[in-house]
């Protein structure tokens, strides 16, 4: 019993020093993303896009695993929806009876379900809605659920894309000691092409609890079949994603992608890696 209060206290102590909850909203589900630093574009959805990912998620101090699946689908008209689904999954711990007897293990997780549109107001401009359904347990006695939306503006041309995001609106979560807020933060995105195959981006975050968070990435594209990419995220270990150096590569070839991402000089996050493979049709 001694042990399953201990655990309790704790994890409830991790949500009042960050003064929020569901982390998971933070970090980037997709290896190529991760791989230029975090930054993360509006995907426009020209075709049907299917992506999935696997991370094992700052292996060395807190072993965490990361699996997505996004779809992008494009409708008729000036009209396209997105639906998607992330599982981030800590590292199990035990439980004891009150006897001191093992019981078992108990996973904490938080599964973050996505649905949304986005409308083209032309070839440039277009509009977009995400809203989310959160469910996280950090023990059996300690389970919430929670809902929150993302809002965007984007602008794409052939060289230049462009977007304005509040992403996180939405309910407190309750574990059942009170609500706690979600990650509410502004994202301002920048991606220019520099030459053929060659693309450099750039985002800067102002989290709501007063916590800034800034990446930058290039990817560079070899015949249109293998990409490079690097990055650097600047971060708040204690108020939002820790700062990271990140390396990645992919490859595409008949519609399917394969991309993996390393990330490097930081304490928390170094020796993560995360697999992405993707179809457009």
């Amino acid at each position: 019993m001694k042990k399953i209060l201990s655990v309790l206290i704790f994890l409830t102590g991790c949500i009042t020093a960050f003064a929020q909850s569901v982390p998971a909203l933070l970090i980037p589900a997709d290896a190529r993303s991760l791989a230029m630093g975090g930054v993360s574009s509006v995907v426009a959805a020209e075709h049907l896009d299917v992506r999935a990912a696997y991370s094992s998620w700052a292996p060395s101090t807190a072993a965490n695993t990361i699996a997505g699946l996004d779809v992008y689908i494009p409708l008729a008209g000036k009209f396209s929806v997105f639906v998607g689904g992330n599982m981030f999954m800590d590292k199990p711990y035990s439980e004891y009876d009150s006897q001191g007897a093992l019981k078992g293990e108990f996973t904490p997780k938080d599964l973050i379900v996505s649905l949304g549109g986005e409308y083209r107001v032309n070839t440039a401009l277009s509009f977009g809605l995400k809203g989310r359904f959160i469910s996280s347990s950090l023990a059996k006695e300690a389970n919430g659920t929670a809902f929150c939306a993302d809002l965007f503006v984007a602008y794409r041309t052939e060289s230049f894309d462009a977007a304005l995001s509040m992403c996180n609106l939405g309910t407190g979560i309750d574990y059942g000691k009170g609500s706690y807020s979600l990650p509410a933060l502004v994202k301002a995105f920048g991606g220019y092409r520099i030459a053929k195959g060659l693309t450099a981006a750039l985002e800067l975050d102002y989290l709501f609890n007063g916590a800034f968070m800034a990446g930058a990435g290039a990817e560079y594209w070899i015949a249109d079949i293998v990409a490079l990419r690097a990055g650097y995220h600047y971060g708040d270990r204690t108020k939002a994603l820790p700062s990271f150096a990140s390396l990645g590569v992919g490859a595409k070839f008949a519609g399917v992608s394969i991309n993996a991402t390393y990330l490097a000089a930081s304490p928390t996050l170094g020796n993560t890696l995360m697999i992405g493979l993707g179809y457009n049709f």
